[in-house]
C-alpha cells in the first residue's frame, strides 16, 4: 500500500513482512484495532462508521476484505444485508 502513498509504523510493516500468513495477520491487526476504537468511542458517546475496501485483484485479499467487513459489521451490532 505504499504505492498508495500510505506510511506505517515500522513495526506494523515488519510485522506484516515477516508474519508466516501476511493476510491473516493483516486481518487480526484490523480486528484489534478497530475493537480499540470502538471501545473509546463507546466510552465517549462518538459515532463510529467503517469502511473497508481492497484495493488488490487477488481473489483472497477480496475475499478477506468482506469478511473483515461482515465481522466489523457484528461487532457494531449491525444486520448483513
Amino acid at each position: 500500500m505504499k504505492w498508495l502513498g500510505i506510511s506505517f509504523p515500522r513495526w506494523l510493516e515488519n510485522e506484516l513482512r515477516f508474519a508466516p500468513d501476511p493476510l491473516t495477520t493483516s486481518l487480526t491487526l484490523c480486528e484489534h484495532i478497530f475493537d480499540e476504537v470502538w471501545d473509546y468511542a463507546k466510552d465517549k458517546g462518538l459515532p463510529v462508521g467503517i469502511n473497508v475496501e481492497s484495493v488488490s485483484v487477488r481473489k483472497s485479499e477480496i475475499d478477506a476484505s468482506v469478511e473483515l467487513f461482515r465481522l466489523l459489521q457484528r461487532k457494531m451490532g449491525k444486520q448483513q444485508r
